[in-house]
């Protein structure tokens, strides 16, 4: 009776080894896909932060460029005003022969004789004829 019992517990103790076998696989197979698909979430959300970080980055980048070139652009504009100021062309005017007449320069025409007069001139006949 003995050896039946052992036979037969053999037998059960087999039958609940083969189950116990086949649930333990399947729980490691599920840990094994646990694990690969958060490995899978968190590989794809470092992924997404890369690349956002790459474009702040080219952002950044963009508008230092820009901050860098409105600088320029301000200092040229700077000069262009300064350049275009009336005292400046003033200056540059007199510089290069223009400016006002002196008062050999200047030649009078009297409107009925049509005769052409200097400053003089015309200084010496307005007063004589007052």
């Amino acid at each position: 009776m003995v050896i039946q019992q052992n036979a037969i517990a053999t037998e059960m103790h087999a039958a609940k080894h083969a189950t116990y076998a086949r649930l333990h696989f399947h729980r490691v197979m599920l840990v094994i896909m646990l694990i690969a698909g958060i490995t899978l979430l968190m590989s794809l959300y470092v992924y997404q932060a890369a690349i956002k970080y790459d474009i702040q980055s080219s952002i950044e980048e963009e508008r230092m460029a820009y901050a860098k070139e409105q600088r320029l652009l301000s200092t040229k504009l700077l000069s262009y005003a300064k350049s275009q100021s009336i005292q400046e062309m003033a200056r540059r005017a007199q510089a290069a022969g223009y400016g006002p007449p002196k008062s050999s320069q200047l030649r009078y025409v009297w409107e009925g004789t049509g005769d052409t007069v200097t400053f003089a001139d015309a200084a010496r006949m307005t007063t004589a004829q007052r």
